[in-house]
């Protein structure tokens, strides 16, 4: 079933897990901001030198070379079969460019699942988060660990706790959502596309079922 649906939610949500689990599930190409740059400035490719040079100064990537990126994703052959976003859109004017994006394909977003969770229970499992520093799986110290520790379960890659998730860099990232991403909340249900999935405890079998229901329409 072609699917194209954003994930939204606050940093630590539980976004890139799902997002995986949607798009493994149900053979759609999974689409993560955080991959894409990885990619470019790996391939050293002009896009990723532009990426560079804001990191490298330690300023944010304009909204415009995001779109770039994106854009060029959308545009790959397996995009055409149904895709999940993770990351993007992060503002309203990404969401605009967004939509001129999949108007010249033809195509419209069939879903965006906001992933609601309590602040406190986000930064507590924001500090157990654990990533595969080769295929980016994430894991969880507490609710999702990987069956041998240390060793990813999808590529034997180290699983090592990210280095910028602290309390205060938490605690900052949550504020740049409330200013910049929680308006599209709004912007999404005023556009009939919205569907909340509270996502307190770890994923299984039956958050799993709940949330592909959500997405087809079944419980909106």
């Amino acid at each position: 079933m072609k699917r194209r649906i954003i994930m939204l939610g606050a940093p630590g949500s539980g976004k890139g897990t799902w997002s995986k689990i949607i798009s493994d599930a149900r053979k759609l190409t999974h689409i993560a901001t955080g991959d894409l740059f990885r990619r470019e400035l790996a391939a050293e490719t002009p896009l990723g030198l532009e990426v560079k040079s804001y990191m490298e100064r330690g300023a944010l990537v304009p909204d415009e070379l995001t779109i770039r990126l994106v854009e060029k994703a959308l545009t790959g052959e397996n995009a055409a079969l149904g895709f999940v976003l993770d990351g993007f859109p992060r503002t309203i004017p990404q969401a605009e460019a967004l939509e001129a994006i999949l108007a010249k394909h033809g195509w419209k977003i069939d879903a965006v699942v906001d992933l609601a969770i309590e602040e406190d229970v986000l930064i507590g499992r924001t500090l157990a988060r654990l990533v595969c520093s080769g295929c980016g799986q994430p894991y969880n110290a507490v609710s999702m660990q990987p069956a041998v520790e240390g060793v990813c379960d999808r590529c034997g890659g180290e699983v090592v706790r990210r280095g910028d998730d602290t309390e205060e860099t938490i605690k900052k990232r949550m504020e740049t959502y409330h200013a910049n991403t929680a308006p599209l909340i709004d912007y999404y249900r005023e556009r009939d596309l919205l569907v909340t999935f509270s996502n307190e405890g770890p994923p299984n079998e039956e958050t799993r079922d709940l949330l592909f229901a959500i997405i087809d329409g079944d419980k909106r």
